[in-house]
């Protein structure tokens, strides 16, 4: 059937919608991909009334065509255009099934739709048989865990005691899910998040609402295989439209070999084979998320699988051991590749011929036990995307001295050495009798190994090493240096999201020119606010830059309030009214006396009326501003009132759900509101309410909207400020409004996991799948260009505030 447009946020929605709402029921994501037209374009197609197109999802693939069969009422009806038939056109992939009774499971959670109305209850009984198996009731902290890693040798494929897993050629990923909240992380701790949103997305949609668990994610190639050289474009893709941009082209899966923690209970005491068992009911579904196989005693037919069709290996993993955090290696999961693979220290490069000229092989080298040591040339795998990505950073680390210990070797002599900072992942046979790599093959650059932890070497110089540790511990013996392991199951690559320290919305495909400040000196611009997501002081002064030409009118003549974060959103941090001693003169300030005040103490604060005041406050660490709902020659008159919706655990659904219930109001009683997210997990409803309105006034409508809000939802909210009075209800906060009261302005970020902005909406952008998260410090200023800012107006409303509240009299006399 042929419906209206959805928003974009229905693509990856999962939830039961509630009543009252549009498609009110339960939807899961079925599928998911890609779609290519044939012979027309989509719109053409739906004009002719035949489409054909080819799909590539997790379920359905190749040839289909949709054909409009007309209506029963006929033409002209208005079910006219609206009935057609799917059909799958014969190829390789049709067959005679039943796909949605086969396949009926989500690709996100993996639930089916019978499921998402019993998602509370299967949850339970996930934790309550992890229980029962004897998980200990304890708090993992994924935030520091180091994945369980394997040993490289002493791996048999025959043994009965151990089943066999493929080794997988992809990044080793920790997913932590709390309630809503999902944070994605590298082996070295490094958040993953950003560059994996739909993982993330699917992670969330898992039925528990704590869940730890251990996997890497990949990229298949053509013929179905992990590939590392596919995963490139998007460990390296950093701002979210280039995120956004690789994800449609380069599709990833999560695939998970193993749970920590269900709930409050920590598995890591379980045996493999019980977790292994949690894991299978917990990941259910073959879409984004999957559960990896195994075989039991015999590896030996999966490793001739891996040999066939050129995989990377197997790992055995003793069935019976328990689940034992890095960075130590133990041999309870060992690593049995058919080639090798392993990181090495650029120390030089040297120049090729043809297109090659310019970079035709680095010379690499590994830590072994005598220092940095020259280990050969990498030049096949080499492309062009990678040489134009290495070249600037080899002409920055360039040295006169050679790096490593020994002399030059002579297949060197005519390279140019650089200092030993990068890292990259190689490909490899084994070494050669002078310890260089045998066939090797350049894979990737590798940003979370440090270059201290490049230490694979030949079996000798392993030996000689290991010997000297166990010389010179205490008790005889010594586990790997810190760092040194590879990956339990292949490698994997930090895609740290380091914002450009230059927002300039060109990047973003867009012409705003970022305006910049004449009258301010940045001081500390590269020191990192937001430490997962790398976002710097600099960063976050040219959002504000950015998004100054919408903030300042709401901002003019309007008290601010600051929040400073001079060490990043970990750091300490206060509110500060007053104006520091030192500010220039040129800075616009005011006396405020607040009334809540005992003392009566009068406060200097600023008014921000250019870009050069914005920035100057985010010069000072300032990463939220809170305002007053006056302006400076109107003190004592309120410009809007505000409504928090403050939802505290509850889905942020919740919160939609109330503000629409608010906007019904103000349309029934001729007044206008204005949403904007929190920037955090709730919602504003602004309300323009003209000049002339006092601040009890305006105190009196904000709890009646309160009281009707409640009224008609009495069951999801309540106006009791007390947590433990709310009774598991979201709070329908109206004590943000009053002479002293401030909200957060809009645009302001907010010293939040992800760098959030509190972003205005249009009234059609506030429904169930709202997600605020989408809203950052990168995202917004696109946004705005895109959109156009949804306050315009606000502050010139001239509401007819005598006729609203009679006829709000009216609604709360009827209760409702």
């Amino acid at each position: 059937m042929l419906t209206e447009d959805h928003p974009l946020e229905y693509l990856d929605f999962e939830a039961v919608i509630p009543e009252g709402n549009y498609g009110a029921g339960p939807m899961i994501a079925w599928d998911r991909g890609r779609v290519r037209y044939l012979e027309t374009t989509a719109e053409e197609g739906l004009v002719k009334g035949k489409l054909d197109f080819i799909l590539t999802g997790f379920k359905l693939n190749g040839r289909f065509a949709l054909i409009e069969t007309g209506s029963r009422q006929g033409k002209g009806s208005k079910e006219d255009g609206r009935q057609w038939l799917l059909v799958k056109k014969q190829d390789d992939f049709a067959a005679k099934r039943d796909i949605i009774v086969e396949e009926p499971r989500s690709i996100l959670g993996g639930l089916t739709i019978d499921e998402l109305f019993q998602r509370e209850t299967l949850a339970h009984e996930l934790v309550q048989a992890a229980a029962d198996a004897g998980a200990a009731q304890s708090n993992i902290k994924a935030e520091t865990l180091t994945p369980m890693l394997c040993a490289t040798e002493g791996g048999r494929l025959d043994d009965p005691e151990r089943l066999y897993e493929l080794k997988l050629d992809g990044v080793r990923i920790v997913a932590d899910k709390h309630a809503q909240a999902v944070a994605l992380r590298y082996r070295n701790g490094r958040s993953a998040t950003a560059a994996y949103p739909e993982i993330a997305r699917a992670v969330a949609a898992l039925a528990p609402d704590r869940v730890v668990l251990d996997g890497e994610i990949v990229a298949f190639d053509d013929e179905g295989r992990p590939s590392f050289h596919k995963l490139g474009p998007r460990i390296h893709a950093e701002r979210p439209l280039d995120v956004l941009r690789v994800q449609g082209e380069v599709p990833v899966t999560y695939v998970v070999f193993d749970v920590l923690a269900l709930g409050d209970r920590d598995l890591t005491c379980l045996s493999l084979s019980e977790r292994k068992a949690l894991l299978a009911r917990v990941v259910q579904g073959r879409g984004l998320l999957r559960s990896l196989d195994h075989i039991t005693g015999n590896g030996e037919l999966l490793m001739n699988f891996c040999r066939e069709k050129r995989l990377e290996g197997v790992v055995a993993k003793r069935v019976a051991s328990t689940y034992r955090p890095g960075p130590a290696r133990g041999d309870d999961w060992i690593k049995i590749k058919c080639d090798r693979d392993d990181e090495f220290v650029v120390i030089g490069w040297m120049t090729g011929k043809g297109t090659r000229k310019h970079l035709g092989a680095l010379c690499v080298a590994s830590h072994g036990p005598d220092g940095l040591r020259y280990r050969g040339r990498v030049g096949s795998g080499l492309d062009d995307a990678n040489i134009n990505a290495l070249l600037p950073r080899l002409a920055e680390l360039a040295t006169p001295k050679f790096p490593g210990v020994g002399g030059i070797p002579a297949e060197a002599k005519d390279a140019h050495w650089i200092e030993p900072e990068l890292v990259v992942s190689v490909r490899f046979q084994g070494f050669t009798p002078d310890a260089h790599l045998r066939h090797p093959v350049f894979r990737g650059l590798r940003h979370d190994i440090a270059p201290d932890a490049c230490r694979a070497m030949p079996p000798d110089e392993l030996l000689a090493l290991h010997a000297a540790e166990r010389a010179n511990a205490p008790d005889g013996s010594a586990n790997a240096p810190d760092g040194s392991e590879t990956s339990a199951h292949g490698s994997e690559t930090s895609a740290h999201v380091a914002a450009e320290s230059e927002l300039d919305a060109s990047d973003a495909g867009t012409s705003t020119r970022v305006i910049t400040p004449t009258r301010v000196k940045v001081t500390n611009r590269d020191k990192v606010f937001w430490p997962d997501e790398g976002y710097t002081k600099g960063d976050l002064i040219e959002y504000y830059a950015a998004v100054a030409p919408a903030m300042l009118p709401f901002l003019a003549d309007r008290p601010v309030v600051m929040v400073r974060y001079p060490d990043g959103i970990r750091g300490k941090s206060f509110y500060q009214w007053n104006v520091p001693q030192g500010t220039p003169d040129w800075l616009r300030r005011t006396m405020l006396r607040d009334s809540s005040d005992p003392d009566k103490r009068e406060k200097v604060v600023f008014l921000v009326d250019d870009i050069d005041a914005l920035i100057y406050l985010a010069n000072l660490g300032t990463i939220p501003l809170h305002v007053l709902a006056c302006r400076e020659e109107t003190r004592e008159q309120c410009d809007f009132l505000t409504v928090d919706f403050d939802i505290g655990e509850h889905p942020f659904e919740r919160a939609v759900v109330l503000a629409l219930a608010l906007k019904d109001i103000l349309d029934e009683i001729g007044l206008v509101g204005y949403p904007k997210t929190s920037g955090q997990k709730g919602l504003h409803v602004l309300v323009p309410l003209g000049p002339g309105v006092g601040f009890e006034a305006a105190k009196i409508l904000c709890e009646l909207f309160g009281q009707l809000v409640v009224a008609r939802h009495p069951k999801l909210c309540t106006l009791e400020r007390r947590v433990d009075q709310r009774h598991g209800k979201a709070l329908v906060d109206i004590g943000q409004t009053g002479p002293s009261r401030t909200i957060v302005a809009p645009y302001s970020v907010r010293a939040w996991p992800g760098a959030t902005v509190s972003t205005p909406l249009y009234w059609q952008e506030v429904h169930v799948a709202l997600d605020p998260k989408r809203f950052t410090l990168l995202t917004a200023p696109t946004r705005l260009a895109e959109s156009g800012d949804p306050l315009l107006g606000l502050l010139d409303q001239t509401p007819d505030i005598a006729s609203a509240v009679a006829k709000l009299e009216k609604l709360h006399a009827k209760g409702r």
